[in-house]
């Protein structure tokens, strides 16, 4: 079993035992990413490691349409039943998607990027450099990359 597929486990045993981990307030990295994408002209959002959502629905409620990307179906059921209680179905789309193979999207076909600590999990160095280029590939030209990770500076 690969460092991944341990850490899909732990993630999938963690948002089925607390569904509700992170609550509801999305993260300083999200309000921040909304701002740059509504300067950036953005209605189409491609989020990476979407978790339990609570990043996901902020950014629907600030209105754009999310794609949320998640490996962990748990994660994912909660933001649809979330999204459908707070009338945001129509803004957020789910899918199951491990980041290490091709994103299930066409060329250029979202307007920006969003992943908040995804690029610090279980993802190889190779893993990483082919998830960065497939972001080139699916991130309309003068679209908008944001993303989060922790570093050894980090406390």
């Amino acid at each position: 079993m690969t460092a991944a597929d341990e850490q899909r486990q732990h993630w999938s045993a963690t948002f089925a035992a607390h569904p509700e981990m992170y609550g509801d307030e999305p993260s300083e990295a999200a309000v921040a990413a909304a701002d740059v994408f509504a300067d950036a002209g953005a209605t189409t959002v491609l989020e990476l490691g979407a978790g339990q959502g609570r990043d996901t629905l902020y950014l629907a409620r600030r209105g754009l349409h999310v794609h949320a990307l998640d490996y962990v179906p748990e994660g994912l059921d909660a933001i649809d039943a979330k999204a459908g209680a707070a009338g945001l179905a129509d803004r957020v789309t789910v899918e199951i998607h491990d980041v290490r193979q091709r994103l299930p999207f066409a060329d250029a076909e979202v307007d920006a990027s969003y992943s908040h600590m995804l690029l610090c999990m279980a993802l190889t160095t190779p893993e990483l450099e082919r998830l960065v280029a497939e972001l080139g590939r699916v991130v309309r030209p003068g679209g908008v990359v944001v993303y989060t990770a922790r570093t050894t500076d980090d406390a």
